[in-house]
């Protein structure tokens, strides 16, 4: 009988060590998706960050009060404003 109880406790503790050992060290690590979103929000965030900076850049320089005409080197000189 002492052989028989002996074999059962043998057999359940060489078949629960291996499933504990699946669940108790890895509780704090993170799968590998939820690395990537974390990566993706971070990349999302210093996008978001970057163009803040810029337009807040953007707003404290001075305005031009000079019209800015990108065609006035491509127009004949008989047409200042360009109208026909």
């Amino acid at each position: 009988m002492k052989y028989i109880l002996l074999a059962t406790m043998t057999a359940m503790a060489v078949f629960t060590g291996p499933a504990y050992a699946q669940f108790s060290g890895n509780s704090g690590a993170k799968t590998p998706l939820q690395l990537q979103y974390e990566q993706e929000e971070q990349a999302q965030k210093d996008n978001e960050r970057q163009y803040n900076a810029t337009m807040k850049r953007l707003r404290a320089q001075e305005p031009t009060n000079a019209k800015s005409d990108p065609w006035r080197n491509v127009r004949p000189a008989g047409q200042p404003d360009g109208r026909r």
